[in-house]
């Protein structure tokens, strides 16, 4: 047996060790990138290898980790910004179709991943899921790349509110809740993810929302906050409501703590654009409130409400501001401090009508 059918077989073998699948069909779909028309030789080698070793298989393998190693990095060139990129930014690999979002997120080919599997730098530990072999993660995580970071304020500059709430929910992990969503956006979360494709940013076609594995987190909810703070605050200078303003990074929205006559008060909650999560919704819940969102709501909005009025706290009223007009819902419990409120709107000449 030749040193390089001896590797091909020790690969096989390894792969066979650390395969978990019932259903080999993947383990196959590798060995036939990997090894060409010698596939199903090689395979009965390392299965026959694994039945004559037995429990001493794993043990064996180890033995030639250099080998297999040197093999597989012989195999590599050309593929050296996709290797670096899986290791410094990829953890070493994960679900096979998150993978190949990230990759093409980072602009690599669509038939990177493939490539990387024909090399012997990503395996199938079962159908789903792809791994690097332990014996290549040190060489791995010395190499060097050149990965391109893209602008991310530019990217965000020119997105839509529903591109703009997609990211906030991935870098957040933020989730709605979804009868309230639909009722302010007229569409499913669900709906939202798998519509949304931000090239170089963030991607939900398949399901989920997947981002370019290579930004800076942090720095895109530093950037997220700055743009709502932004825009809340323009929508406190059209309602010009009194009270002092703050920006809230817990609710993620301008607030404003509103005080009236006769000991009324209301908070504000000024949002550019909102994610209505549990947790949105539990923020000073039990005081009077007023959620302004910068949209037109959906035609479904009044009704959805009322089907669901009792999740709501009874003293939250909502305004839409669009094109010059303010979209009233009054809260379930009627309200001084909200009609106080209807006052700032009469004063800031919008266009005021109700939903309810």
């Amino acid at each position: 047996m030749s040193n390089q059918s001896s590797a091909e077989t020790l690969e096989c073998l390894y792969q066979l060790l650390n395969y978990v699948d019932e259903d080999d069909e993947a383990l196959i779909r590798d060995a036939t990138l990997r090894y060409g028309n010698d596939y199903l030789e090689i395979c009965n080698q390392a299965r026959g290898l694994l039945s004559s070793l037995g429990d001493r298989a794993d043990g064996e393998v180890r033995r030639f980790y250099e080998l297999l190693a040197d093999h597989a990095m012989g195999r590599i060139r050309g593929f050296g910004n996709a290797t670096y990129a899986l290791a410094r930014y990829m953890e070493l690999g994960g679900r096979e179709v998150v993978l190949r979002v990230q990759f093409r997120l980072m602009g690599f080919a669509e038939d990177i991943v493939e490539d990387l599997i024909r090399a012997g730098v990503l395996m199938h530990r079962s159908r789903d899921v792809l791994f690097v072999p332990e014996y290549l993660i040190p060489r791995l995580l010395e190499i060097s790349g050149d990965i391109t970071i893209p602008d991310v304020k530019e990217l965000l500059s020119g997105a839509n509110i529903r591109e703009l709430i997609a990211v906030e929910a991935a870098v957040f992990g933020a989730r709605p809740v979804n009868w309230l969503f639909r009722a302010i956006y007229g569409m499913d979360f669900r709906e939202l993810i798998t519509g949304t494709r931000i090239d170089g940013l963030l991607d939900g076609s398949v399901g989920e929302l997947i981002l370019n594995p290579a930004i800076d987190v942090q720095a895109v909810r530093a950037l997220i906050h700055e743009m709502k703070d932004s825009a809340a605050r323009s929508f406190k200078r059209i309602l010009s409501p009194h009270g002092q303003y703050m920006y809230s990074r817990v609710a993620r929205c301008g607030v404003v703590y509103t005080v009236f006559g006769e000991g009324g008060r209301e908070l504000i909650l000024l949002c550019p654009w909102v994610i209505p999560s549990r947790r949105f919704l539990d923020y000073h819940s039990r005081e009077e409130r007023v959620i302004v969102v910068g949209a037109s709501p959906s035609n479904e909005f009044a009704e959805l409400m009322r089907r669901h009025t009792e999740e709501l706290p009874s003293r939250t009223g909502f305004v839409f501001l669009s094109n010059n007009e303010a979209m009233v819902y009054s809260p379930r419990a009627s309200s001084k401090s909200f009609d106080s409120f209807l006052d700032f709107l009469y004063r800031s000449n919008l266009k005021v009508t109700y939903l309810n």
